[in-house]
């Protein structure tokens, strides 16, 4: 059964491409997550260590947990949100984060730590930061990466102001405190505007994509089934498989440095403000990346952008292994953050071009699995690699070369042409 979506009437009676709202909202929604981020769950790591005692690594299997469960969910996720629209997808995620950090502000124990902020990570990473590019995807084609651009643009926002004003928080009015203030964020900025205003598809309304004047009904007469994959498909095709190994190392990369970044400028002499501000500086650089790989994507070729950004993370990496002061750590953040917006925005471009957009929730929905392998992986490797020698430094260099690697699988990437049979049987099947 499905709940009417008031934002529908909206969609309709609109001066505007509507499109333009199912971004603003996603991105809400994804601000309204930001306690599932590492960038602002790596603050947490130092008081927790220091109150409870507990190992890094201890602290870092709560990511990986969350990580876990983001992959194992991400098929079902990605067929509800090609069934049903993201509406109740993203609004039930906003429920999940918020319930996850009222039990983190309330919590006093290892396993109640590990369980809620797995809640907390997995529904903001597998239900609404996955569910979102995808509700912009559904509703722009020609000007998908300046929509994905805009969406994590506004995104950004979130990861620029929280760092400062949770670190402000947990030292000020106690890290409790902190937890709790994220959990109204996710409930009030991420339930609330997703059932009122998102909508699944513009043919769903009457509308057609990118504000067109030929409206759906049209559309849906002659939609382009040969252009688009099913799942079973695209998994055979073997730049599915290429692109999934390249997205592992990413992730595992891009989660184990933002994870562990802050005792890390900690451990290299920077005070806690200077760390804050340095981790939002990466929200700074997230913003900047969104926006130019996202206007890149539609005019270059995403997969030569994705090739350019694992060499751009390869290069970023071997930087932070200098950081011992403030200055290159602001450099480092800034250019992590372009990188990692590059990641953010170019993945379901890539996918969408590819394979199509009716079976884009469910294809991105088989990457989001090697995806969350690599979200969980991350901090656990860092986290052991620290308990083990009792520096960051070794982590950081594999991570290094791990960057090398996923720019030679994503180079090898081919775009993929579906025997003719099955591309004849799909047209016969429209």
């Amino acid at each position: 059964m499905r709940i009417p979506a008031p934002g529908k009437r909206l969609a309709v009676s609109a001066p505007f491409f509507y499109g333009w709202a199912i971004v603003g909202v996603a991105g809400a929604a994804n601000i309204a997550r930001v306690s599932s981020a590492v960038e602002v769950s790596t603050l947490f790591l130092p008081v927790l260590t220091e109150e409870f005692g507990w190992s890094v690594t201890a602290i870092a299997s709560a990511t990986t947990m969350g990580s876990i469960g983001t992959a194992l969910t991400g098929p079902w996720v990605g067929r509800l949100v090609d069934r049903f629209g993201p509406r109740m997808v993203v609004a039930l995620g906003g429920l999940l984060v918020g319930a996850g950090c009222f039990a983190l502000a309330g919590m006093g124990s290892l396993g109640v730590f590990v369980a809620a902020y797995a809640l907390v990570r997995c529904a903001g990473q597998g239900l609404m930061l996955f569910s979102t590019p995808v509700a912009v995807a559904n509703w722009c084609e020609r000007r998908r990466g300046t929509g994905g651009a805009v969406l994590l643009g506004i995104s950004a926002i979130g990861l620029m102001a929280a760092p400062v004003a949770v670190q402000y928080a947990i030292e000020t009015v106690g890290w409790r405190m902190a937890w709790f203030a994220l959990g109204a964020l996710a409930v009030g900025l991420g339930v609330i505007p997703a059932l009122l205003l998102l909508v699944r598809r513009p043919e769903d309304v009457g509308l057609a994509m990118d504000g067109d004047a030929e409206k759906g009904a049209e559309l849906r007469t002659r939609r382009p089934v040969a252009e688009s994959w099913t799942v079973r498909q695209a998994l055979r095709s073997r730049a599915l498989w290429l692109l999934m190994a390249s997205i592992f190392f990413e992730s595992l990369v891009t989660t184990g440095v933002g994870f562990h970044q802050m005792p890390y400028y900690l451990e290299r002499g920077l005070d806690s403000t200077i760390g804050a501000a340095v981790v939002s500086t990466f929200a700074v650089g997230l913003a900047a990346g969104s926006v130019a790989f996202g206007w890149l994507a539609d005019r270059a070729s995403p997969k030569a952008l994705m090739v350019a950004a694992n060499c751009a993370l390869a290069g970023i990496m071997a930087l932070l292994l200098f950081v011992h002061s403030a200055a290159p750590a602001f450099v480092f953040a800034f250019g992590f953050g372009m990188v990692v917006g590059g990641f953010m925005t170019l993945p379901t471009v890539l996918v969408a071009f590819f394979y199509g957009r009716d079976w884009l929730g469910s294809i991105s929905g088989v990457v989001n699995v090697v995806r969350g392998l690599g979200l969980a992986l991350g901090p656990t490797v860092a986290g052991a690699f620290f308990d083990l020698t009792g520096r960051y430094e070794p982590a950081f260099i594999t991570f290094t070369a791990l960057s090398v690697a996923g720019a030679a699988l994503m180079a090898a990437v081919r775009r993929p042409r579906r025997p003719t049979s099955e591309t004849a049987a799909a047209s016969a099947g429209a």
